[in-house]
Parts: structure tokens; C-alpha cells; sequence
């Protein structure tokens, strides 16, 4: 089996998972919500476990964008033996906010 990373989420990643939390309790069920953290959580357990196997950023050098879910992009830094996730992009937001 391979060696696991630790997973390290940055202030700004948990702000904007949270930012979606609340979105989605606003607008849909806690079922939903739950769905959005086993999501989150096999993302997590997918990137410590096989850190390159998420694509190498064009625009932000020795970045990696993890697919979380169609909508969802993790934007993550690998180092020794941590991974650091930077932030979280709902790909359906405006990004100017």
C-alpha cells in the first residue's frame, strides 16, 4: 500500500468549504450536506494516499487541482510528506466576490 501523506487545509480552503456548507443548508437538505462531506472526505483520503495522481496546475506553479466532485476543485501543494490544501473553488461561483 503506499505511504500516506498528512492532509493540512489552510484557514482560506475550510472558509470555502464552509461557504459551501452553508450554501447547501440554505438551499437543500442535511442529507445533502452529509453527501458533501463524504464527498470531501474521500477526496481527502484519495489525495493522501496518491498525492500526483490529481493534475499539475498551468496558471499556479507547484499546484495540483483535486477533483472533489463535477463542481468542486481543490487547489492543493505537495511537500515531503504533507499535502496542503490552499483552497476550495466551487467552479459554478463567481470568482470575482
Amino acid at each position: 500500500m503506499a505511504e500516506r501523506y498528512s492532509v493540512f487545509w489552510t484557514q482560506e480552503a475550510q472558509q470555502q468549504v464552509n461557504r459551501i456548507l452553508q450554501f447547501i443548508q440554505e438551499n437543500w437538505t442535511e442529507k445533502e450536506c452529509q453527501d458533501f462531506l463524504d464527498i470531501l472526505f474521500h477526496f481527502e483520503r484519495t489525495v493522501s494516499s496518491f498525492p500526483k495522481s490529481f493534475k499539475e496546475s498551468q496558471r499556479l506553479k507547484g499546484c495540483r487541482l483535486g477533483f472533489v466532485h463535477r463542481h468542486i476543485t481543490a487547489v492543493y501543494k505537495l511537500s515531503k510528506n504533507r499535502i496542503t490544501v490552499v483552497t476550495v473553488i466551487d467552479n459554478r461561483m463567481d470568482l470575482e466576490r
